[in-house]
């Protein structure tokens, strides 16, 4: 590949309406100086695939969106699972969420994957 696909960059594209619409939307975890709902993208790594000639015809990238909120944001998830899906992205799943969080923070996980086919040199 000439340019190495950037799955945070393309997660932040997918995901510009959210920030638009004035939520923080960063490359990271948790920020508890951020009082505010805030989404974060975690990159989750990478795997070969569609092997020719013992090299590898692409890449799928997978990355976490979490929400972070005060609130339980079940309709700020569903955006995002249909903004990511409409930006390329599959959805591969999403964490269990606690119903009373002890610490009064909501945490929402959704994960997706994005394949990249590789360039020819």
């Amino acid at each position: 590949m000439s340019s190495s696909p950037d799955i945070i960059k393309d997660a932040a594209s997918a995901l510009e309406q959210v920030s638009d619409g004035g939520i923080t939307v960063m490359q990271g975890w948790y920020d508890k100086d951020i009082k505010d709902c805030h989404v974060t993208l975690w990159d989750l790594g990478e795997s070969e695939n569609n092997f020719s000639d013992n090299e590898a015809e692409g890449v799928t990238l997978s990355v976490q969106v979490t929400i972070f909120s005060q609130e339980d944001e079940v309709e700020l998830a569903h955006e995002i699972k249909s903004l990511m899906k409409e930006g390329g992205f599959e959805f591969e799943g999403r964490n269990g969420d606690d119903a009373e969080p002890e610490d009064g923070i909501y945490m929402k996980a959704q994960r997706f994957s994005k394949y990249y086919e590789s360039e020819e040199e």
